[in-house]
C-alpha cells in the first residue's frame, strides 16, 4: 500500500473518529457564544434548559445528570452547556445577569425567559420536566407525599409485586385529571397514617407515560384515578369507596368491609339557582323555536371536560344577565335524551351547538366563561377547520420506508442485517424535519435488500416504543438481524444516513443499548 493511500486512510479514520466523539455529546448544545447566537437559539428552539456554570470542575456533577438528561430527551427540548468562566462566553454570562454559583439553571419557552429550574437535581425530575415545563409539580415530588410509594414504570411495579406481599392500595392517575388532583391530599394523608400503623402501603402511578402504557393497557384503565388493591403480589379488587382520606384508611384495615358508596353527584338540572335552561326531547323544539341566539352545551354527567365547562358556563349566563347581552345558554343531558343528542349528531362531550329560532347553524368551540360571552356578542361561524393531515404512511405511496407494528415490526427485522428505525410522533416538529431527508435515504438505497429505513408512530403503537425506551422525538435506532441494538447519534439529512447505512458500526465498535 502506498504512503499516500496510508496518509488518506489514516485521515479517513481520524475524521470518523471526531465525527463519532461529536456525536457522543451533540444531545447538549455548547456552540453558543454570543448574545446574539443565543436569541437565534430561542427563536428556533421552543423548549430550552441552559444550564450556566462557574466552571466545568465545580459543577462536575450538575454537568453529569445534564448530559444523560439530554441524551433522553432528544427531540423533546434542547439543551444548553454555558461554561461562564470561558473567556468567550463571560460577556454572554454578563449579558443574561447569570452569575452561577456552581451552577444555574434556567428555562426558556417559545424564545423567552419562563423560570428557573424548581424540581430535584436527577435524570427522571428533569425529564419530566422538559416533557411538560408548565406542569404541576411531581406528585413524587412533594414533600407532602412522601409517605406514598411511587412506581416509575412497569419493571418497578412488577419487581414490588413479586417481593413485597404486604397489603398495597395503588393509585393509578394522570396528570391532567381534575379528581386526581383533589383527592391526592388525602390519599398522600393516608399513606402517613398507614405508613405509622405499620404493614399497609399506598401507592401511585402516573400512566400517562409513555413507558407506563404496558400497565394501562394490562388493568384496562379508561377512568381517573382508578385504584386497585393487591394482596400477596396480586390483584385483588378495585377500590369504590370515598376519596377520603379516612376511608381510604378504613378500606385497607379491613378491605373485606363493603366500602360506603361515593355519593351521589347532584344532578344538575335540579340547580333551581342556575342561570342555564336545562332542556329535555319534549322541551327541545319549544324551549328554542322562539329564540334568535342559543347556545346549546350537550354533556355527560361523568365527562369530566363537561364538569370542568360547567362552572365557566354558568359564569358566562350570569355575565349575559347583567350586562344584558342577547341570547340564550341552554344544557342538554345526552345520556337521559339519546334521541336528541343522535339527531344532532352528538359525538363527544362537551358538544357545544349553536342555534337561531330552532334550527341548528354551527358547532362552536368556546369553553371558557369570556369566550362564550364574547361570541354571545357576536355570534359568527367559525373558519372552517383545516384538512387533516395525512399520515406519514399515506404521504407518498412511493416511499421506500417500512411502516411497521407491533405484529410486524419483529418477522421484519430478523431478516435485515442492516435497519435504521425511526420512533415518531406525527405532532413532533423535529420528527417532521427529519421525514423528508429519511425517505430519500431510504428510496436511495432501496435496491440493497439488507438494508432497510424503518418507521414506527409511538402514538398508535405505545407499547412497542415502550420495549425499546423511546423517551423523546424522533429516536433513531440501528439494528442488525433484531440482535444487534444501537442508538444512532449522527446527523440526519439523507447523506448522514446514507453513509452511516453503507458503513454501518458493529456491536464491537459501540456499546449496545
Amino acid at each position: 500500500m502506498s504512503r499516500h493511500r496510508q496518509f488518506v486512510m489514516l485521515l479517513m479514520l481520524l475524521l470518523l473518529a471526531l465525527v463519532a466523539a461529536k456525536s457522543k455529546i451533540s444531545a447538549v448544545q455548547e456552540d453558543i457564544i454570543d448574545y446574539k447566537d443565543f436569541k437565534k437559539l430561542l427563536r428556533t428552539k421552543n423548549n430550552v434548559l441552559a444550564l450556566y456554570v462557574s466552571s466545568a470542575k465545580e459543577a462536575a456533577a450538575e454537568l453529569k445528570v445534564f448530559r444523560e438528561t439530554a441524551e433522553a430527551i432528544r427531540g423533546t427540548g434542547t439543551m444548553l452547556y454555558v461554561d461562564c468562566s470561558n473567556q468567550e462566553r463571560k460577556k454572554l454570562c454578563k449579558k443574561l445577569k447569570v452569575t452561577p454559583t456552581p451552577y444555574t439553571l434556567r428555562h426558556y419557552k417559545d424564545g423567552d425567559y419562563h423560570k428557573d429550574y424548581d424540581r430535584q437535581l436527577s435524570v427522571n425530575s428533569m425529564i419530566t420536566f422538559m416533557r411538560d415545563p408548565a406542569g404541576d409539580l411531581p406528585w413524587e415530588e412533594d414533600p407532602a407525599g412522601a409517605d406514598v410509594l411511587h412506581f416509575s414504570d412497569a419493571a418497578a411495579f412488577s419487581k414490588h409485586l413479586r417481593k413485597d406481599i404486604r397489603p398495597m392500595l395503588v393509585m393509578f392517575h394522570v396528570p391532567w385529571c381534575g379528581f386526581c388532583k383533589r383527592m391526592k391530599p388525602d390519599y398522600s394523608k393516608a399513606a402517613t397514617e398507614l405508613k405509622a400503623q405499620g404493614g399497609y402501603l399506598l401507592a401511585a402511578m402516573n400512566v400517562e407515560r409513555q413507558e407506563n402504557a404496558p400497565v394501562r393497557k394490562l388493568f384496562n384503565l379508561t377512568g381517573f384515578p382508578t385504584l386497585i388493591y393487591f394482596e400477596n403480589g396480586k390483584m385483588r379488587m378495585t377500590y369504590e369507596g370515598e376519596n377520603t382520606k379516612d376511608a381510604l384508611v378504613a378500606f385497607m384495615l379491613n378491605p373485606n368491609v363493603k366500602p360506603t358508596p361515593k355519593p351521589k353527584e347532584p344532578d344538575w338540572s335540579a340547580d333551581t339557582n342556575s342561570e342555564i335552561v336545562h332542556l329535555t326531547t319534549q322541551g327541545f323544539e319549544p324551549a328554542l323555536k322562539d329564540e334568535k341566539s342559543v347556545l346549546v352545551m350537550f354533556y355527560a354527567p361523568w365527562c369530566g371536560h363537561c364538569k370542568r365547562m360547567k362552572p365557566e358556563y354558568e359564569k358566562a349566563a350570569l355575565e349575559m344577565k347583567h350586562n344584558n347581552v342577547p341570547g340564550m345558554l341552554a344544557a342538554l343531558d345526552a345520556t337521559k335524551e339519546p334521541t336528541i343528542g343522535e339527531k344532532y349528531k352528538v359525538k363527544g362531550y362537551p358538544s357545544i351547538k349553536y342555534f337561531s329560532y330552532g334550527v341548528y347553524k354551527f358547532d362552536v368551540n368556546v369553553r371558557e366563561a369570556s369566550k362564550i360571552v364574547e361570541f354571545m356578542r357576536d355570534p359568527k361561524e367559525p373558519p372552517p377547520p383545516p384538512p387533516p393531515e395525512k399520515s406519514w404512511e399515506e404521504e407518498d405511496d412511493s416511499s421506500e420506508v417500512h411502516f411497521l407494528n407491533d405484529k410486524t415490526f419483529s418477522s421484519t427485522l430478523k431478516r435485515k442485517k442492516h435497519a435504521l428505525v425511526m420512533f415518531y410522533a406525527p405532532w413532533c416538529g423535529h420528527c417532521k424535519h427529519t421525514k423528508p431527508e429519511f425517505t430519500a435515504a431510504a428510496n436511495a438505497l432501496q435496491d440493497d435488500p439488507r438494508v432497510a429505513f424503518v418507521a414506527v408512530d409511538c402514538t398508535k403503537h405505545a407499547a412497542l416504543c415502550a420495549k425499546y425506551n423511546v423517551r423523546g422525538y424522533p429516536t433513531l435506532i440501528y439494528f442488525s438481524y433484531l440482535k444487534t441494538q444501537l442508538e444512532y447519534n449522527g446527523g440526519r439529512t439523507s447523506k448522514d444516513f446514507i453513509a452511516y447505512m453503507n458503513n454501518p458500526p458493529s456491536s464491537k465498535d459501540h456499546s449496545e443499548l
